[in-house]
């Protein structure tokens, strides 16, 4: 009877085995490797075109794009396979009745029949965490008439103190909803430390194991390829006073004359330069650098978690030198 057991039990082992080469084999000969792509945020101004685009065309997948772009700039997007979402925030008192919630929803509907978006972007943030439940029938009312239409719903999510042990999360969207009716979630992994409030303290807007325990917790509730890995660029600059307010900066060093500028600190636990400098202003300074070198170290998390979709907050202020490493990701 054991013996009968025994070779059941190695015949099913082999059997799912035989399965599993089975699937990996077609996965390989069918080139089903997934795809590296960026899908960024895009800030849509005067003298904006898909010009600004085109170099890293063929690495894009979407852009969300906040502003009011031109029917050439959605056209050319779509001629280049580049699905296009619209960016949208709001507050509670938008959203805090059936009816608005049915009025919000069909004016999305409508601007993406009306620009030829492919989707909307929602970038709420800061609603009251009491505010979830609304919010939970929010998102599903705007799904359902999104994905009627034929188009797709895109969420932009944090990572914050009150996720970190969350048996219930305390925060306005319940990240289980956010999974069931969007078809990409962005998360940002910046603003750690938001540097224009001082009252969460000093430091940089993001470091290599805050991303990670930020993409950790979502992969929890969204599948990989629904999400997208939300990098910065642009940094923290912190005047070292008792008063002194920081400030974001869409540039990788600070602002002052190279030949007075010291060489810059890397952190190696966070995986971020820093840089201690004297600003104009007359005080020292604190300078927490997103530049190609913390940008590298992201990328390589990315692989590390098997995400294949990153993202920059936002697409102008990404430096050359970390586009540099973004084309070296894309080809490992």
């Amino acid at each position: 009877m054991m013996h009968q057991l025994i070779f059941r039990v190695e015949s099913k082992l082999l059997f799912y085995f035989l399965v599993f080469i089975q699937l990996a084999n077609i996965s390989v000969a069918s080139g089903q490797t997934p795809t590296k792509k960026i899908s960024p945020w895009y800030i849509y101004k005067e003298g904006s075109s898909f010009d600004d685009l085109a170099p890293y065309k063929n690495i894009i997948s979407s852009v969300s794009v906040f502003g009011n772009p031109s029917k050439e700039f959605i056209d050319e997007c779509h001629k280049n396979g580049i699905l296009v979402y619209h960016g949208v925030s709001g507050k509670e008192e938008d959203i805090d009745t059936p009816a608005k919630i049915e009025a919000v929803a069909n004016e999305y509907v409508n601007t993406c029949k009306l620009k030829g978006y492919d989707g909307i972007d929602l970038d709420y943030e800061q609603l009251d965490p009491q505010f979830q439940g609304a919010y939970s029938k929010f998102l599903r009312v705007v799904s359902f008439k999104l994905h009627r239409s034929g188009r797709k719903l895109s969420h932009c999510v944090g990572f914050y103190p009150s996720l970190i042990n969350d048996t219930i999360p305390n925060i306005f969207y319940d990240p289980k909803v956010v999974a069931e009716t969007c078809d990409l979630v962005r998360v940002m992994c910046y603003d750690m430390y938001y540097a224009p409030n001082v009252a969460n303290g000093i430091g940089p807007t993001s470091t290599y194991p805050w991303t990670r325990d930020a993409m950790n917790y979502w992969m929890k509730y969204v599948p990989r390829n629904k999400l997208v890995m939300g990098l910065p660029a642009y940094s923290n600059d912190y005047a070292m006073t008792l008063k002194g307010k920081g400030r974001q900066v869409s540039s990788n060093v600070p602002d002052v004359d190279s030949s007075s500028l010291p060489s810059p600190t890397w952190l190696w636990y966070e995986r971020i330069n820093i840089y201690l400098y004297s600003a104009p202003d007359g005080n020292v300074h604190l300078f927490y650098a997103s530049d190609a070198r913390s940008t590298k170290n992201l990328l390589e998390l990315s692989d590390e978690l098997g995400i294949h979709t990153i993202g920059f907050w936002h697409f102008g202020s990404v430096t050359p030198p970390m586009w540099g490493e973004v084309k070296e990701w894309e080809n490992k």
